[in-house]
């Protein structure tokens, strides 16, 4: 797991509590992957399921998320950011090839 300096903890914070429209420190369970989004990560939503726990979806508009809570389910994604499946890179592989050859 990957961790984080203060400084990017108090920035991810900050960019949190623009998703806290209530202002009591917490956000919607639906809101979370837009919030890693906003911090430059790109889960897809199946990810954000995952690391959330898959939520049902009618909690996903009721159950509330503090950034305590939030923050390691942003290291999780922040740590898989650069995994991805052996077949991803090998199509990518024969893609760029292809490009290399033609030029």
């Amino acid at each position: 797991m990957c961790d984080f300096t203060e400084d990017q903890t108090a920035e991810f914070k900050e960019a949190f509590q623009l998703f806290d429209r209530t202002h009591d420190g917490k956000i919607l369970y639906s809101q979370c992957g837009n919030v890693m989004r906003a911090l430059g990560q790109n889960p897809t939503n199946t990810e954000v399921l995952k690391v959330q726990g898959n939520p049902k979806s009618d909690e996903m508009n009721m159950k509330m998320l503090d950034f305590e809570h939030f923050l390691p389910m942003l290291q999780i994604v922040a740590t898989k950011k650069d995994q991805g499946p052996y077949e991803d890179y090998a199509l990518l592989s024969q893609h760029l090839s292809h490009l290399v050859s033609l030029g």
